[in-house]
C-alpha cells in the first residue's frame, strides 16, 4: 500500500523537524515546507493526502492556504495554532480545516489526529470500492443526493456542492440516523474520534458550516439543536 502523503508548513525549523521525524517514524512520506510560497508551490505540483497548516507564518495567512487546499485539493487539513484561543479554532474550521491542534503539543496527539482525519478520508473511500459494493453509491434525501464516490452534494436543481472531510462524515451519520437524536458525545467519537467535551466547539462549528450549505434549498429538511442532548436530521426521508 502507498504511504500517505502528509505536507507540514511551519516557519519553525525545529518543530517542522520533529513533526515531521515522528511521522516519517509512523510510515507516512512527509514533505516540509517552512514558508507560505514554498506549501503553495508544493501543492501546486503534486496531490497530498492531508496538510498540517501553521496559522502563523511570515509570510502568508494560514487561513489563506487552508482556503486554497479546499479550491484545489481533496485532502485532510489540520490547523497547528500558538493560542489556545476558541477564535483561532473557529476560524480555521470555518475556513474548511478538519481539526486543530494547539501548539506545544505532544507528537502522540498530533499523530492521534491526522490518523484520525484520514481514517475519515478512508472510510469514504472504501464504501465507493468493489469490495463493498452492498453500500449505496450515492443516497438520496428530501431532494438532496449525497455521492459517496466523490464526497459530495447535489441539490434539488442538480447543483453541486462540495464538502470537507469532516462535513462529509457528519451528514452521512446523521443520514444514517434520520430523525434520531444524536448525542453530542456520540457525533464527537465517530465524526472526529475522540470525546466531546464542554470547551470543545469543534461539533457545533462544524454543523454550523454544514447547515449554511444545505440552507438555499432545504425545504422541510432541517439539523435541528434538541438543548443539552445533540442535534437530529428531521424533514428528511431516506429514499
Amino acid at each position: 500500500m502507498d504511504k500517505k502523503q502528509i505536507v507540514i508548513v511551519e516557519d519553525d525549523a525545529l518543530q517542522r523537524e520533529v513533526i515531521s521525524e515522528y511521522l516519517s517514524r509512523s510510515g507516512f512520506e512527509v514533505s516540509q515546507t517552512p514558508n507560505g510560497a514554498a506549501f503553495r508551490e508544493l501543492v501546486r505540483q503534486r496531490a497530498v493526502d492531508l496538510a498540517i497548516v501553521d496559522l502563523q507564518l511570515p509570510d502568508a495567512d494560514g487561513f489563506d492556504l487552508i482556503r486554497l487546499l479546499r479550491d484545489t485539493q481533496r485532502c485532510g487539513i489540520i490547523v497547528l495554532t500558538a493560542n489556545d484561543d476558541p477564535t483561532d479554532r473557529v476560524v480555521g474550521l470555518e475556513v474548511g480545516a478538519d481539526d486543530f491542534v494547539v501548539k506545544p503539543h505532544p507528537p502522540r496527539e498530533l499523530l492521534a489526529r491526522v490518523r484520525s482525519v484520514l481514517r475519515r478520508l478512508s472510510d469514504h473511500e472504501m464504501v465507493a470500492t468493489p469490495r463493498l459494493a452492498a453500500e449505496p453509491p450515492a443516497i438520496d434525501f428530501g431532494g438532496w443526493t449525497l455521492d459517496v464516490m466523490v464526497r459530495g452534494l447535489r441539490g434539488p436543481a442538480a447543483e453541486q456542492i462540495d464538502l470537507t472531510v469532516s462535513e462529509f462524515a457528519l451528514l452521512k451519520e446523521l443520514l444514517a440516523h434520520p430523525g434520531e437524536v444524536m448525542e453530542r458525545d456520540q457525533l464527537m467519537r465517530n465524526v472526529f474520534h475522540r470525546p466531546w467535551s464542554y470547551e470543545d466547539r469543534s461539533l457545533d462549528v462544524l454543523v454550523a458550516r454544514l447547515r449554511r450549505k444545505l440552507e438555499p434549498a432545504a425545504g422541510s429538511m432541517r439539523i435541528g439543536s434538541v438543548r443539552g442532548t445533540g442535534y437530529v436530521l428531521s424533514g428528511s426521508t431516506l429514499q
